[in-house]
């Protein structure tokens, strides 16, 4: 009964987002929905984006663990990212016209930079496309005699057909459906979950009070700043977040969206921290015992949840994973499109940009699953996908205040934290590679940058 609900919710969601996506003709159409969203459509698209499977599984099993530490990354660190969104980046973007921030690097400091951008943007992308089909697998085989790899392909599939036909606009509309679905499967369980200590005041008792701490015992420095660094830079400078707020119908109605979003999200976002907080002391009233990381709040809720209700919750986990990956998909089919298809080809009709869009989908799907299937655990890859986006915020923030438009530093910056990053963090694993990928870019484009100008007079005089 499980499995067939599960099915039957997805293919609602399926048959929404073609609904919404059917009069898509071009290109911006599909990546931006024609850029005629109102506030509401845009903080709820941007929350439900972010509130991804990790939000709850992930954040409740850390905290469950590590006490508040658990949650610097989710809520706190993202909710951090969305609001610098709304202050400093959408208004300046959506004012631009852009589809892609790949475009406002090819504006500000040319094709070189832009193609560079556009390769970051679908590596983070296709990381953060494979955790959430890494969850989606998972969930499907909790509910079906399938295996993992057959879940993955189930769900790889699923995904596809969604955002193919949905576009931007179907996944705008479904996000409202499953943004208000995620919101009332985790306060359901938030009441039980207080039910059953006997109330508010038992329920705060039961909290350890070492738990509320945002340090890890025997935690470096430079790890504690980083699980609050990669999260902030990585979401300030998402293709998956901005693409909400460029499909505004206006700069204001971006940034009061994406502020809107933010809220939304940390509000939300404090429901699995009480989870983690809280919920293990029920094991012995309860008389069970709790999966550990991310098997903690499944088994939290089944044990909570009569069967009807425990649907509603796996729904709930649904939505988050299908509003995070089909946002995914399309980041990487934007830059595809925008930044690859449209320079080769710059006489192509808006069907044949909307074309090669969806073909990047199905591209962007099918990497994602390979990713997925290397098991690599939800958190891992979430981050990866932050840190990898973290590689244009240099650039991009100082093209954004207009300290300079030289696009060697630009270019330099990139491969120099791209390099940084892959030697220092994913091959020899020393701590504070991140720092040291951040604080590397910042000196090569102040240098490059710096030389360029000085260069300038020079030219001019001869």
């Amino acid at each position: 009964m499980t499995l067939w609900l599960i099915l039957f919710y997805v293919a609602a969601q399926v048959m929404l987002a073609i609904w919404a996506g059917r009069g898509a003709r071009s290109d911006a159409d599909y990546l931006v929905a024609g850029r005629r969203l109102g506030p509401f459509a845009v903080a709820m698209s941007v929350f439900a984006t972010w509130f991804a499977s990790e939000s709850l599984i992930a954040t409740s099993g850390d905290v469950a663990r590590d006490g508040l530490a658990g949650a610097r990354a989710e809520p706190f660190a993202y909710a951090i990212g969305i609001f610098a969104i709304g202050f400093y980046f959408a208004h300046r973007l959506r004012a631009g016209g852009y589809i892609t921030i790949a475009d406002f690097l090819r504006e500000r400091f040319g094709p070189g930079t832009e193609s560079l951008a556009a390769v970051v943007i679908a590596l983070s992308a296709t990381t953060w496309s494979a955790a959430q089909l890494f969850a989606f697998a998972t969930i499907l085989v909790s509910a079906s005699p399938l295996d993992f790899a057959t879940a993955l392909a189930a769900a790889t599939l699923v995904v596809m057909t969604y955002t193919l036909f949905g576009g931007l606009a179907g996944d705008v509309w479904t996000d409202v459906v499953q943004g208000a679905i995620m919101i009332v499967g985790i306060a359901i369980l938030l009441g039980l979950m207080i039910a059953a200590f006997g109330g508010i005041g038992p329920t705060l008792a039961a909290a350890s009070p070492a738990s509320f701490t945002f340090t890890v015992p025997g935690e470096s420095w430079a790890d504690g700043i980083e699980l609050w660094l990669i999260p902030i830079i990585g979401t300030m400078v998402s293709q998956e977040a901005i693409a909400r707020t460029l499909a505004a119908r206006s700069p204001d109605i971006a940034r009061k969206g994406a502020l809107a979003g933010g809220a939304i999200y940390l509000t939300a976002g404090l429901i699995p921290v009480s989870f983690g907080l809280f919920g293990p002391a029920l094991a012995p009233i309860l008389g069970i015992t709790f999966g550990e990381g991310e098997a903690f709040l499944p088994s939290l809720a089944e044990a909570l949840f009569p069967p009807w209700l425990y649907i509603i919750f796996t729904g709930a986990l649904i939505s988050a994973i299908l509003s995070s990956v089909d946002s995914a998909l399309l980041a990487v089919s934007g830059v595809v499109t925008e930044s690859g298809y449209r320079r080769l080809a710059p006489q192509a009709s808006p069907v044949a940009l909307l074309r090669a869009a969806r073909t990047a989908t199905v591209l962007a799907a099918f990497v994602a699953a390979l990713l997925a299937a290397q098991g690599e655990s939800l958190r891992n890859l979430v981050l990866d996908a932050g840190a990898i986006a973290a590689v244009l915020a240099v650039p991009i923030i100082a093209g954004l205040a207009g300290l300079s438009r030289s696009g060697r530093a630009a270019i330099a910056a990139i491969l120099t934290q791209g390099t940084v990053l892959a030697i220092g963090d994913w091959w020899l694993g020393i701590d504070g590679a991140f720092l040291l990928m951040l604080t590397s870019g910042i000196t090569v484009f102040a240098l490059f940058a710096l030389a360029e100008r000085r260069s300038a007079p020079s030219a001019a005089e001869g």
